[in-house]
């Protein structure tokens, strides 16, 4: 029995040499937490971007395929993936404007032809 003592001494002996004792506990800032929450979004955004059909299409275009702009992604820093998230927000929400430009044509059309049957 006393060798049984001994044995898981020396494991708790042992434990405690390789087992670090200074944990260390602060308080993290709100500013830190959403500033590191809004880093991640923007991150998120910037690579759903890059894997929409659409873009990758594009680049493919271009001669670069999807998979490499991924990797390029990755590697950017966070300075620049904000840099590029807010440029993405600031983009027109439809994919092109020409459909609108169809349209005012076609009204304008439209009250040309109704201005000149009368």
């Amino acid at each position: 029995m006393r060798a049984c003592y001994r044995l898981i001494a020396r494991i708790l002996i042992l434990s405690m040499v390789w087992m670090p004792f200074a944990v260390h506990a602060g308080l993290v800032g709100t500013d830190q937490v959403v500033s590191s929450v809004q880093d991640q979004l923007n991150r998120d955004k910037v690579a759903s971007f890059v894997s929409r059909s659409d873009v990758a299409a594009q680049f493919e275009a271009l001669g670069l395929s999807a998979a490499t702009a991924k990797d390029r992604v990755d590697a950017m820093t966070q300075e620049e993936v904000n840099q590029l998230a807010g440029k993405i927000d600031a983009l027109p929400a439809g994919a092109s404007d020409a459909w609108a430009w169809v349209a005012v044509i076609a009204v304008i059309a439209l009250l040309i032809w109704v201005t000149y049957k009368k």
